[in-house]
């Protein structure tokens, strides 16, 4: 029994493989051995920066202002390629390290007065521009109308409460200071489109409001309900963009009956109808808002029955926390039952069976955020001043964004050529714990090239850090490709 569900399985994969073939989204596998395919991979990475460059930066932001013991290199060599043993490292053991790796003496007094608002800015400005001069990667084609395919969350961790004016938190049990992390990017070429850090209180929907700049004719933006008020969504389709989330359950939601009136929609009368009739899902136009009534299409999904009772469960525990007596009413219940969707592409952009699918694409980032905080360690930083704290995690993110633009060349290169998933949490360990020096070798000591590296990390990631799937659910790649293909 175990041996015909794997062979399904497989089958399955295979056919689907055949057509991402057929539609062109990935090249047919190859049949040649290891050394003819790396040669046959556009591998060329240029090194984001040189020394000169950063020597010249550092002048720029006037970290550096005349000749001395540090220059733009050497701190850009001790703040981002030794960023691992910062969490722990006094300012005296950095003045040992930088003794014994660069053979120059400077004491933790002047290293101390190095992490002031200049150097801040400095790394500030390695990041800006290596986010504007992000390599071009092998890119999933869309059939669709949408340029890009964005997704975006934030991650928080707590820091000292010395910070609370800075980055103030939730308050709680823990720290009152806590700092949050925007990040999107494209889901199809990989590029970062927004990597910034604010107080933890600067609220998602904020955000997305200071950042809808970003946007772009064309894009397809899937978010979380706390970034998507009515007003950002208005103003996604102003842009002339799309939009893809979930309805918050303060939103109302109207239909129109009799030409121009609006009445609120029944979703008890909706849940009924779904299961007498078997619909997993159906499509209605809504209208969004008391006031606003913002047209949109809604997408509603039946769910699973132990979904609901789990989602009811943790309303039941909500009230009982908050001391209300007020029992559930039948209409949360109905909508509890229920996954609201609404996006303003049309059904031949996005099938309303493939809404849900391309929706789930959004939880990818939250592996990104565990491999930032398990791997990288990027919210273990011990009590220091500010700029030296700011200074801290800077040198993670410049990492970090040089990490992603390799493991997401590597994943790409591998899905599109081969068929193979990259697991990011693998190669990122690999990466972050045994390949940090290589790098240091090609972008601050030009001991070797990135080429090299890159067929090298390329050879070890198709061996051992392919992604293990479980049963028949697909990888992140094969549920975007699917849900382009329509």
């Amino acid at each position: 029994m175990l041996k015909s569900v794997c062979v399904a399985a497989r089958s399955d994969r295979q056919n689907f493989l055949k057509t991402c073939v057929r539609y062109n989204f990935i090249k047919k596998k190859s049949r040649f051995k290891l050394a003819e395919l790396l040669e046959n991979i556009d591998f060329i990475i240029d090194p984001f920066f040189t020394p000169e460059e950063l020597n010249q930066l550092a002048r720029k932001t006037q970290f550096v202002h005349r000749k001395g013991k540090i220059d733009g290199s050497l701190f850009f060599d001790l703040i981002v390629f030794h960023s691992e043993a910062l969490k722990s490292q006094s300012l005296n053991d950095l003045s040992a390290s930088f003794k014994v790796k660069n053979h120059i003496e400077i004491t933790k007094q002047s290293l101390h007065e190095r992490f002031n608002k200049n150097a801040l800015d400095f790394l500030k400005e390695a990041l800006k521009r290596m986010l504007k001069k992000q390599l071009t990667t092998p890119q999933i084609k869309s059939p669709k109308s949408f340029n890009r395919i964005l997704i975006k969350d934030s991650t928080c961790f707590q820091v000292d409460e010395s910070f609370v004016k800075d980055y103030p938190g939730s308050g709680g049990g823990g720290s009152k200071a806590s700092i949050r992390i925007q990040f999107e990017y494209d889901v199809l070429s990989g590029n970062i489109n927004d990597l910034s850090i604010n107080a933890f209180n600067e609220q998602d929907a904020k955000d997305s409001l200071a950042t809808i700049n970003l946007t772009r004719m064309g894009d397809l933006i899937i978010r979380d309900l706390a970034y998507m008020s009515l007003a950002v969504l208005q103003l996604i389709e102003t842009w002339t963009a799309y939009y893809l989330c979930r309805t918050s359950p303060s939103v109302h939601v109207f239909e129109k009956q009799n030409d121009n009136e609006y009445h609120m929609m029944d979703f008890v009368t909706i849940q009924q109808y779904m299961k007498k009739h078997g619909l997993n899902c159906l499509e209605k136009e809504a209208y969004l808002g008391k006031k606003e009534k913002f047209t949109t299409r809604l997408i509603i999904y039946l769910l699973p029955e132990e979904e609901v009772a789990k989602r009811i469960r943790k309303a039941e525990f909500n009230n009982k926390k908050k001391k209300s007596k007020k029992p559930l009413s039948k209409e949360y219940k109905a909508r509890a039952a229920l996954n609201l969707f609404v996006t303003n592409a049309n059904s031949d952009e996005i099938p309303m069976e493939k809404v849900w699918s391309l929706y789930r694409l959004r939880w990818q980032i939250e592996l990104i955020f565990k491999i930032w905080k398990s791997v990288c360690h990027i919210e273990k930083v011990k009590k220091v001043k500010q700029h030296r704290l700011e200074c801290y995690i800077f040198s993670k993110l410049i990492l970090i964004v040089l990490a992603w633009q390799i493991l997401w060349r590597t994943a790409q290169n591998l899905f599109l050529r081969e068929g193979k998933a990259l697991s990011f949490f693998k190669s990122s360990k690999t990466l972050f714990s045994l390949k940090i020096d290589e790098l240091r070798e090609i972008f601050i000591l030009r001991k070797s090239t990135m080429e090299t590296f890159m067929k090298n990390f390329y050879s070890l990631s198709r061996s051992n850090h392919l992604l293990e799937k479980r049963s028949k659910k697909p990888t992140s790649q094969e549920l975007l490709l699917d849900c382009l293909r329509g």
